[in-house]
């Protein structure tokens, strides 16, 4: 009887996996291993720093009444977030910034309409010279900020190159929606180039067998655009959809630098910047604006990669 619990004992041990032993890491790979986490360990840091606890000071000074200047903060609940809204003086310049905000995202499908009729034009080599304008149109994008809204300003001055070029006499640097047009208008156009070289990128990833097999089937150009080259280079599509409204919610060089603080122009992240640093130093309101910002931008995130599988072709 013990014999055979020996033999079964046995074979169970057979039928158990073998472990492996544990393989000794050398000092070489310690070292690289160190090495690799010290490169990482700077952005990290300036995450944690400038980042992770950006946002949580921000939280927690929301929900309070906080002057830098006088250093004194006390607790205020849900009173900053009700402000925003229900103030006399500071409610209407919010509701103004966030019209304001909404309505300049309207340069961002205008781009991505100009950059994809650009890209196409390029992609059937209807344009002599395509290399330069390709650059020509990127310029804008890797061009700083603060010195193209200056241009910009100077362009649209009422004896600027605008109006002396068509021939206008309109002030579009007023607070009207004449500013609101001059921004959409010149966002529209510093962004076509970003969104013209990844729509070409794009197109040149389709396959060439595609537009053969269809053309064999009598679709002319127009019939190919919009049944295979649209669809297929949806995920550029979104990606720029994606970038662009959330770079537009944070816009801030406009109001700025190119209105000069016009209130025609005042969009959300520059009205955070009057309450919490140009002198009002009323550091909760702005923190208020700032948590509502933050999540409106994710609540959009969130809601077109929620819709992005009805459009957005996948391989």
């Amino acid at each position: 009887m013990q014999s055979v619990e020996l033999c079964d004992r046995a074979a169970g041990a057979e039928s158990l996996p073998s472990r492996e032993p544990k393989k000794k890491v050398s000092k070489q790979e310690r070292r690289e291993q160190l090495i690799a986490f010290l490169f990482i360990l700077p952005p990290i840091i300036g995450f944690l720093i400038f980042t992770a606890l950006s946002v949580i000071f921000t939280v927690i000074y929301s929900f309070q009444d906080y002057n830098s200047l006088s250093n004194i903060s006390t607790f205020a609940g849900l009173d900053n977030y009700l402000e925003l809204f229900t103030s006399p003086t500071r409610g209407p310049l919010f509701r103004k910034a966030v019209v304001n905000t909404i309505v300049l995202l309207l340069s961002v499908p205008f781009s991505m309409i100009l950059g994809l009729a650009l890209a196409g034009l390029l992609r059937l080599g209807e344009v002599k010279g395509s290399k330069f304008f390709q650059v020509l149109y990127y310029l804008p994008s890797v061009s700083s900020a603060v010195a193209l809204n200056i241009v910009w300003n100077y362009i649209f001055r009422s004896n600027g190159l605008f109006n002396t070029v068509f021939g206008l006499d309109v002030i579009w640097l007023d607070e009207g929606a004449t500013i609101k047009a001059a921004i959409i208008f010149k966002n529209s156009l510093n962004a076509m180039g970003g969104a013209m070289i990844l729509y070409l990128a794009g197109m040149l990833n389709v396959s060439s067998e595609l537009y053969e097999a269809s053309s064999l089937d009598g679709a002319g150009k127009l019939r190919q655009f919009f049944s295979i080259t649209l669809p297929l280079i949806s995920p550029v599509t979104f990606y720029l959809l994606i970038t662009g409204l959330i770079g537009g919610l944070q816009s801030y060089a406009d109001s700025q630098v190119f209105a000069g603080g016009n209130s025609g122009a005042t969009t959300i992240v520059y009205f955070i910047w009057q309450q919490g640093i140009q002198g009002n130093n009323n550091q909760g309101l702005a923190s208020a604006a700032s948590v509502l910002l933050a999540v409106f931008i994710m609540i959009v995130t969130l809601i077109q990669f929620k819709v992005s599988n009805k459009w957005v072709y996948e391989e």
